[in-house]
């Protein structure tokens, strides 16, 4: 039973003005008449109810200000009851009151958006009137700002360049802006109380994800929390299109909604689709035109040698008939027929080296295979042993440290070295021995090596040139050669994924750099200022 304390008394409210409509839910007692009559003196209009079904329904007909609401009801708890008056009215300002103090029910029930908590028995009718007056004074306060803050999300979120739209965990639509209404088709009023798969699901064959958002919500929702999706959505007009988007979960007094900005990426998956078209198309190309160069890299090999066994037949009838008429006639020919001789014969014996160079640099394959790594140490003497009448006349100094394994074919690395090196006696200094420095140095996955000479050197202009085929900077009457030995050392280490290139000032010498991949598998290293001196 409602009861009231009158043992005291609180003046009337200064400044009050107008009749305030209560509606007290609370069982019927013998002193609510009492009660109704004494707050009516103080203009409060009392209206009763004993259930929440009957409070509701009241609530419903819009003729209450204020909310005094027992935590006890037949029907309902006093937090749950409060929950389902809020959802009915978020503008009615709402008091609890209980039998006795319960600090526990009254931190919940305002936390819920009571205004206060009264305890039976301990206040007057004056109290009373003030705290109706005083909760709906609040509340109008609050719920204004609540207001306020609403209308500036609105229009953010209508302002918004990206569809929104809001759901509960049942997949029922809660908010839909502009951008949605223009993204789908569907109005805000025709969206809003349907669930989400009648207006954006997509066809089941493409995607079955949100027909079971309901499940999915309500089951485990943190599998969907703040991940990106992209599914394909459904228009109003029937057609569908790509859509990308990712819930975020929002929390308000009563229970969980969840929100999620859609963008039609419509414009990029077409984007995504020309590019790929246009990677394949161009894949197609590339193994097109490396099939095409295979081939024809076959058929100039074979051209090659071919052509150098036809050449050479006839150099060879040459160099016989020169031989034979040199044997026979040299006493009888004059000093200029025996000089035309000599030149038929150098010549001969040039175009044989020449057509053997070009060989050599055909046969060098582009392929990519496994390779056993090749210890250089061992290539560089192998080397040395090669140009040993070339080292011993010229007197020339070999320094070299410690030198990787790479790897590259043997042959071709001594073929690589060997030109390298020949190169720098060849074209030494006439005032000085040649000095020759050979080191490699560790980048990543690959050594740069590097051979120093202290030659005649060239001028850096020249320095692309001399890497090109029968490149010659010098006469052949004082340097001897077919321009053929730095394009091949070229194509060994553009084969093998290196760079090749050099640097020089003349009268200073020359430094020739390439890089060679390292060994796969890393190789005990040797000990570091080891060096080895080689003159022949």
């Amino acid at each position: 039973m409602f009861k009231i304390n009158t043992s005291y008394n609180i003046p009337a409210i200064e400044g009050s003005q107008g009749t305030v409509r209560a509606l007290f839910v609370e069982a019927a007692g013998e002193q609510n008449k009492q009660i109704a009559d004494s707050l009516a003196a103080l203009d409060i209009e009392v209206e009763w109810a004993g259930t929440l079904k009957e409070a509701l329904e009241k609530i419903e007909q819009d003729n209450v200000d204020v909310v005094l609401l027992n935590t006890s009801l037949p029907d309902s708890s006093g937090l749950a009851a409060m929950q389902a008056i809020r959802k009915k009215s978020r503008a009615l300002a709402v008091l609890m009151i209980n039998d006795a103090e319960n600090r526990t029910m009254a931190l919940q029930t305002l936390r819920a958006g009571a205004q206060d908590y009264l305890i039976k028995g301990t206040l007057s009718y004056n109290s009373i009137a003030r705290c109706l007056r005083y909760a709906i004074e609040r509340h109008r306060l609050r719920y204004e700002q609540l207001l306020e803050g609403e209308r500036s999300t609105r229009l953010i979120l209508e302002n918004s360049l990206q569809a929104f739209l809001a759901i509960d965990k049942n997949g029922i639509i809660l908010d839909w802006n502009l951008r949605a209404e223009g993204l789908f088709g569907w109005s805000r009023q025709e969206a809003i109380g349907k669930h989400i798969a009648e207006l954006v699901r997509p066809s089941p064959t493409r995607n079955a994800y949100l027909e079971n958002l309901e499940a999915t919500l309500s089951d485990s929702p943190e599998g969907i929390l703040n991940k990106r999706m992209e599914v394909y959505a459904l228009h109003k007009d029937g057609h569908d299109f790509p859509v990308e988007f990712g819930f975020f979960r929002i929390k308000d007094k009563f229970d969980y909604f969840y929100c999620t900005f859609v963008h039609d990426i419509t414009e990029r998956k077409e984007i995504e689709r020309k590019r790929r078209q246009l990677s394949e198309e161009l894949e197609q190309r590339v193994q097109e035109r490396t099939t095409e160069l295979m081939r024809s890299n076959e058929e100039l090999q074979q051209f090659a040698k071919i052509a150098s066994h036809d050449l050479q037949e006839p150099l060879r009838a040459i160099e016989g008939f020169a031989k034979l008429l040199d044997r026979r006639y040299r006493d009888k020919l004059d000093a200029v027929g025996n000089q035309f001789l000599e030149f038929i014969l150098d010549g001969v014996s040039r175009m044989q080296k020449l057509i053997q160079s070009v060989l050599e640099h055909s046969s060098i394959s582009t392929e990519k295979k496994e390779i056993q790594a090749i210890d250089v140490s061992s290539v560089v003497k192998e080397v040395m042993k090669n140009l040993n009448q070339a080292i011993n006349e010229s007197k020339a100094t070999i320094i070299y440290g410690d030198l990787p394994a790479v790897a590259v074919e043997r042959a071709q690395l001594v073929q690589l070295f060997q030109n390298i090196i020949s190169n720098s006696i060849k074209y030494a200094s006439s005032d000085r021995s040649p000095y020759i420095i050979i080191s490699a140095e560790k980048s990543v996955d690959e050594w740069l090596f590097s051979i120093r000479d202290n030659g005649i050197g060239i001028d850096n202009k020249y320095a692309e040139r001399i890497f090109d085929m029968f490149s010659r900077l010098h006469g052949a009457v004082k340097y001897e050669g077919t321009g053929m030995g730095l394009a091949i050392c070229k194509k060994i280490v553009t084969a093998h994924g290196g760079r090749i290139w050099m640097e020089s000032e003349i009268g200073e010498g020359s430094i020739f750099f390439f890089t060679l991949p390292a060994e796969k598998k890393r190789q005990k290293e040797l000990p570091e200022n080891t060096q080895k001196q080689g003159t022949a």
